[in-house]
């Protein structure tokens, strides 16, 4: 690029990151209707009542602590997620909860940033902060934008936190890792080596899923180092600590006796099946999930990877292989739940899943080009001038190319029929048209009841059907055992210290 195009890429760089951060800003904003709800109150009950009669932090850890060894008995042992749900904000006060939305977004666009620099930074060897920053804004406006389950990942504390929260902190570890493999300071790769055994151990005591796709990748890791013992001698072998520190939290994870408790009560699939069935659905949602804008940002992606790759110094894995490996790690991310439950993956799964896709596309795309043009040859002239041309010419149309797609990625945003489709536009929505204020209202009065130490049985009135807010509603209380919500009940009695509650509906006597 000439001096001239790198200073539009800047000025493009920066209009994208002030889009990007107006994009997130309703999200924050309706977090100031956001309530508690859902498993937040049975994960959050002990230190709830911890913190309501000692005020004490160090009660409210020892709480935290206790529901982590009672769970690891009875029901799973995810130590990591079940210590961290403990700690949501509405534990303490129910007002604190306005800052979820801001913890969860924070936290996933962080992670996506760290991986997406350290692969072309350090694992394809080309330090362009505009350049990659426009690729990383784009990948996290998709993602935000587009996620399957947005409740299920920015505005329900503990549903995220198990899943997209967790799978954030491996992406992490996963980028704390590669920055430290490529790094030649001593300094730095200490430094990464104590960083990733603490993201290794929480990330080993969270959900399967996330533990087991890491354990796959530590195991194609563990293979590379073995292959690049010739050039890199065995100073790389230090990272295989917090590696073997993921894999033992994994280890215990799964071999808990809460475990096969909750394992009697379900349908177990035969494992093989399970693979299958893997496979299949993996095929069948990542295909669904494929959506004009990923394809058009996507597309964006890979003429700047062209610039990118053209400057590298780096070898590149074979497409084929790395498109193998892709599919089996994606597939493996719906194997626990066939297995252990017989059906698909809940929604809130879908979303780590969906994480996970995005950054499987990008990290292909940019290692084919890359493949592509290293390994271009003169053996066969005519198939090496087109690569040569077409390479050539996507370098001098970069920046039409680039302002095209991001225009299309604009025009495919605002004008969706479905003002639910995209996260932003569904929470401008919510907050114009009053329904997430309805929404608030409602719950604050319900709230008001069960904060109320001298009403043991509580009467609520249900939800009206203009107070759901497609962000911030899944479902409502039930009243009996079998009925849609009942659980939400029995959470609620136990928080509170009720002995009923009864959900008044429209029609009912």
């Amino acid at each position: 690029m000439n001096e001239k195009d790198q200073k539009t890429i800047k000025r493009i760089y920066w209009v994208l990151f002030a889009v990007l951060t107006l994009a997130v800003l309703p999200l924050w904003y309706l977090g100031r209707y956001d309530v508690i709800g859902l498993d937040d109150f049975g994960f959050g009950t002990i230190t709830h009542i911890a913190w309501k009669y000692t005020h004490s932090l160090k009660h409210v850890f020892i709480a935290a602590c206790a529901q982590v060894k009672y769970m690891f008995y009875v029901k799973q042992a995810t130590y990591s997620s079940i210590f961290l749900m403990g700690f949501f904000p509405g534990v303490w006060n129910e007002k604190y909860y306005y800052i979820v939305p801001f913890i969860l977004t924070v936290t996933m666009i962080g992670a996506v940033t760290a991986i997406v620099h350290v692969i072309i930074a350090d694992c394809v060897g080309v330090k362009d902060h505009y350049l990659s920053g426009i690729i990383n804004i784009l990948l996290v406006f998709l993602i935000v934008q587009t996620i399957p389950f947005p409740l299920e990942a920015f505005f329900w504390f503990n549903g995220s936190l198990h899943y997209v929260f967790m799978h954030s902190m491996m992406l992490f570890e996963a980028a704390v890792i590669l920055h430290g493999v490529n790094s030649e300071k001593k300094s730095v790769r200490i430094c990464t080596v104590a960083g990733a055994v603490l993201l290794g151990a929480i990330v080993g005591g969270g959900n399967l899923i996330t533990g087991l796709q890491a354990c796959i990748l530590i195991f194609f890791h563990v293979i590379w180092l073995i292959i690049g013992r010739r050039r890199s001698g065995n100073k790389n072998l230090i990272f295989l600590i917090p590696e073997l520190v993921t894999v033992a939290g994994y280890m215990v994870n799964i071999l808990a006796p809460g475990n096969h408790q909750r394992m009697g009560v379900e349908t177990q699939m035969n494992p093989i099946k399970a693979i299958i069935m893997s496979f299949y659905w993996g095929g069948a949602h990542g295909i669904s999930w494929i959506s004009p804008m990923m394809i058009t940002v996507m597309v964006v992606a890979a003429v700047i990877s062209v610039i990118i790759v053209k400057r590298s110094e780096k070898r590149f894995l074979h497409p084929l292989i790395l498109l193998v490996i892709s599919i089996c790690v994606f597939a493996a991310m719906f194997t626990p739940t066939f297995y252990a439950t017989s059906e698909d993956a809940p929604s809130r799964v879908k979303n780590a899943i969906y994480l996970s896709e995005v950054l499987i596309i990008f990290i292909n795309i940019i290692n084919d080009a890359g493949y592509v043009y290293k390994n271009a040859s003169g053996t066969k002239p005519g198939i090496t001038a087109f690569w040569k041309d077409l390479f050539e010419l996507m370098t001098s149309r970069i920046i039409p190319v680039v302002l095209t797609g991001i225009a299309v990625v604009m025009l495919i945003f605002v004008f969706s029929e479905d003002k639910n489709t995209y996260t932003s536009i569904s929470a401008v929505r919510s907050i114009t048209n009053g329904e997430a204020e309805r929404y608030y209202d409602q719950m604050k009065e319900r709230a008001a009841l069960y904060n109320d130490p001298e009403i043991k049985d509580v009467t609520i009135n249900a939800l009206s059907d203009d107070a759901k807010p497609y962000l911030l509603f899944k479902e409502d209380v039930g009243n009996k055992d079998g009925e849609e919500g009942y659980w939400q009940n029995v959470s609620l009695r136990e928080y509170y210290e009720k002995n009923s509650i009864t959900v008044i509906r429209e029609g009912s006597e």
